[in-house]
């Protein structure tokens, strides 16, 4: 199989658009059928996606929310069939719920493998349950696809609690079967296809492909003047957005967040948003940090990111851990620049001084000197944030990640 970077940087749009004609009409006598399969957490990215395939093909869709299946216009797609799975699953996180959806999933995709015509299965993240039926596709001839979001697993929990959560996700999902038995692995950096290579995974299977936008949040319909934030709060902040979890590098941002108040006063208000466990910044934070670091823990609806990311400066990723972001599209969605870490392919998504800055992950005072940096020039922050949004259309857009994806659905 060609490299798919070589064959979409030395092809012309037009030499691309020929060769998929002519690969199309190959397959217009058995149009290839993708069955289409969500994870928990990936609802947003696994509907958005099926919504831009469906331009090429006819997409059965399993996934986990109903709500994101119409958010991302994926529901007005006359080519994509949807099977609600969190309908018929348990909703708590008690032991024993957890158990019995892990088992009702397992019936939920013997039906989906056993009972659809389907000709590829492409899969999100760590699937639980999965990897039973390898054999089973592997004998019907059907070819795996795998979109691996996060190459090194890391809980989103702390102590106990987060080695359980590891524990029970390589059970359910056995990534390493996934690796040697699927046909096509995608990632979202080259840095990643390096360490899964590195691991011994074929690197001919590892293909990279861009984590793409969020335009569908650009919609007319989304609500208005949402009041997000209750406490006194500009629309003029810095912004962390996400999951808060120990690998996030939150500690380390609280620390650069003093440097910069020292320096600058009041010109500099950081929100911190996201669901997770509060103590994690809580117990590092003095009573002093209150007066301008602001806490909005809860899950935020896809309703409130508009206004949220609207009023937000610039994003900032301060990891000390990480694969790769959805936050980087996210924010380029909405024109804002970013400050990300070093680790990880993060700044494969960044170009250092015209769409955000990258800093050492670990160096408080280097991030304190970009956080000042941009807060202080709002013309700057503003040219970033333009130029972001163009390189999300030039680089990272739906349309050409879809586009790339159905190249290799045709060659495989």
């Amino acid at each position: 199989m060609r490299n798919l970077k070589t064959y979409f940087e030395k092809t012309s749009a037009k030499s691309r658009k020929e060769s998929n004609l002519k690969t199309n009409s190959l397959n217009n006598k058995k149009a290839k059928t993708i069955l289409l399969i969500d994870s928990p957490g990936l609802s947003h990215y696994t509907s958005y996606l099926a919504y831009g395939l469906s331009k090429y093909r006819d997409i059965i869709l399993y996934g986990f929310s109903s709500e994101e299946y119409y958010v991302t216009g994926a529901a007005r797609q006359k080519r994509i069939k949807f099977y609600n799975i969190r309908e018929k699953l348990p909703n708590g996180n008690s032991t024993l719920e957890i158990i019995v959806e892990s088992l009702l999933l397992f019936f939920i995709l013997f039906k989906a493998f056993t009972k659809t015509g389907y000709d590829i299965v492409h899969i999100q993240g760590y699937l639980p349950m999965f990897f039973f039926f390898i054999p089973i596709l592997k004998l019907r001839r059907k070819k795996i696809f795998w979109t691996v979001h996060d190459v090194n697993f890391r809980p989103t929990n702390a102590g106990i609690r987060g080695k359980l959560d590891f524990i029970y996700t390589v059970t359910v999902s056995e990534p390493s079967l996934l690796k040697k038995y699927a046909d096509i692995i995608i990632v979202h950096g080259y840095l990643l296809k390096n360490q899964l290579s590195a691991k011994g995974t074929d690197d001919k299977k590892i293909q990279v492909i861009p984590h793409f936008d969020y335009r569908y949040l650009l919609k007319d319909s989304m609500k208005e003047n949402v009041k997000i934030y209750e406490g006194n709060l500009s629309t003029d902040y810095v912004l962390f957005f996400g999951r808060i979890a120990p690998y996030k590098g939150l500690e380390l941002l609280v620390n650069a967040s003093r440097i910069v108040k020292k320096r600058i006063g009041n010109k500099f208000i950081l929100l911190i948003a996201g669901e997770g466990d509060i103590s994690l910044i809580k117990n590092h934070m003095s009573d002093d940090d209150y007066a301008y670091i602001h806490l909005l823990n809860k899950r935020i609806p896809y309703w409130e990111i508009p206004d949220l990311f609207k009023g937000a400066k610039f994003l900032i990723l301060p990891y000390a851990e990480a694969s790769q972001s959805g936050v980087i599209p996210l924010a380029y969605t909405f024109s804002k620049p970013v400050i990300v870490s070093n680790v990880g392919s993060l700044s494969e998504y960044v170009e250092h001084g015209k769409t955000g800055m990258i800093f050492d992950s670990g160096n408080t005072d280097q991030l304190a000197n970009y956080i000042i940096e941009l807060v202080k020039n709002r013309d700057l922050c503003t040219e970033m944030g333009e130029s972001a949004n163009r390189k999300l259309l030039n680089d990272m857009s739906l349309e050409l990640c879809c586009e790339r994806l159905n190249y290799l659905y045709n060659m495989i």
